[in-house]
């Protein structure tokens, strides 16, 4: 009986007439709302990294564990659900992200040691995994014939979610318990907005169920990519995981790192990520035209990283604050310029799966050279590993844009 009632909801998510029939710009909205929040939920740690770190006595190694424990389920994830949401339905998918976005928050909240702290943030990457590919796969359904502003729009909602976080965990942590008041504020936010979605009533999924039945829908793809996007899919990859490794570098270590240089503050601590991250959101709202803007995109971003280990050895502050601007807003026009190109590419019954593929190489760099850098800091000490890491990650961007140079029609894309 009860396997009966969950094959019916998930494979025909709402039978009935009931629900809100929201409009097109309603329902884009609420798409984006997801797909920013829980970025936003992630990032409010990144201001509360050295809070932790005080109160459980945890060195560099094992707070960059716990950026990692986010970054593992949302890489072994999405290409786990990343096909759910095209037998199931949109909304399905984007309602149980956001439970266990709650759920992760829970668990933070009341987080006593480690083990708890792995925990929360483990179940804060499978909420991402779930969103990511629905969400922009719902974002792509609402747009039809316009992958360009899709890709905007998906952009802008993940990289400003994941922007405001900082912020908004400092400036939260400051008006009373630094853990409590941030994550209670958060938890009621994820409740409204799953309120607002659930009342919706949801479209049909873009696929029929595969003749293998209820759990055959569920089971992973063998991972396959149409040979007409491979160059633009593994180009995009690549400067996605640049991209996450710079950001998981601002988000988890540059907190503490740059303590001193900032006065200790945590609403400072936060800026500097927040303002990468808020750059690359931006850079989605500026229109940008010429045919190797990406090139040229990457090869500012490397400067940027070359200005923030200028920042550090002179103790510049507001050095360090322009160049994490300048670093973010170039990353941003690049990756979406790919990613644009990427998007435009993909046939409507796979997106889905293969941005949720994408996203994996992309994850894989929050996890990889963040946990290396964290590593190399307790081995070598905290500036040699910290500019030595920006310095390898500026001359990576300068890599890329040689190749989008040689490869420009990847990177032709109307804005």
């Amino acid at each position: 009986m009860l396997l009966n009632l969950a094959r019916e909801f998930l494979l025909r998510p709402n039978p009935s007439p009931r629900g809100w029939d929201a409009p097109p710009a309603v329902r884009i909205v609420l798409a984006a709302l997801v797909v920013g929040l829980l970025p936003l939920g992630t990032n409010l740690m990144t201001p509360l990294f050295p809070v932790f770190q005080e109160r459980m006595m945890l060195g560099n190694g094992a707070v960059t564990a716990a950026f990692v424990a986010y970054v593992l389920p949302v890489v072994i994830g999405l290409p786990l659900f990343g096909h759910w949401s095209e037998y199931m339905g949109r909304r399905v998918v984007l309602v149980a992200s956001l439970g266990l976005g709650i759920l992760a928050a829970v668990v933070l909240l009341l987080a006593s040691g480690l083990p708890e702290l792995l925990a929360g943030r483990a179940l804060h990457g499978l909420a991402v995994a779930l969103s990511f590919g629905a969400g922009a796969a719902a974002l792509r359904d609402l747009l039809p014939g316009e992958p360009g502003l899709c890709a905007r729009i998906t952009l802008l909602a993940s990289v400003g979610g994941g922007a405001a976080g900082p912020l908004v965990g400092g400036w939260l942590s400051e008006l009373g318990d630094p853990i409590g008041v941030p994550f209670s504020v958060y938890l009621l936010a994820v409740v409204v907005v799953l309120v607002m979605l659930a009342a919706v009533r949801a479209n049909p999924p873009v696929l029929d169920p595969p003749p293998r039945g209820f759990f055959g829908s569920l089971r992973p793809p063998r991972p396959s990519l149409p040979r007409s996007i491979f160059r633009t899919f593994f180009l995009t990859s690549g400067v996605g995981f640049l991209s996450f490794a710079v950001f998981g570098f601002f988000l988890s270590v540059a907190p503490a790192f740059y303590a001193p240089m900032l006065g200790g503050s945590r609403i400072m601590g936060g800026l500097s990520g927040a303002l990468v991250l808020g750059g690359s959101a931006c850079a989605q709202l500026v229109p940008v035209r010429g045919r190797h803007k990406a090139a040229i995109s990457l090869m500012v971003m490397a400067g940027g990283l070359v200005l923030v280990v200028v920042s550090q050895i002179q103790q510049l502050r507001g050095l360090l604050f322009i160049a994490a601007t300048l670093t973010g807003l170039s990353q941003g026009i690049g990756f979406r310029t790919l990613f644009a190109g990427l998007n435009s590419e993909l046939p409507l019954g796979t997106a889905a799966r293969t941005v949720s593929l994408m996203y994996v190489v992309t994850y894989l760099g929050s996890a990889l050279p963040v946990l290396g850098l964290g590593l190399a800091m307790d081995f070598w000490g905290a500036t040699v590993g910290v500019n030595t890491f920006l310095l390898g990650a500026s001359g990576a961007a300068l890599f890329f844009a040689a190749i989008c140079l040689i490869y420009r029609r990847s990177t032709r894309v109307n804005d």
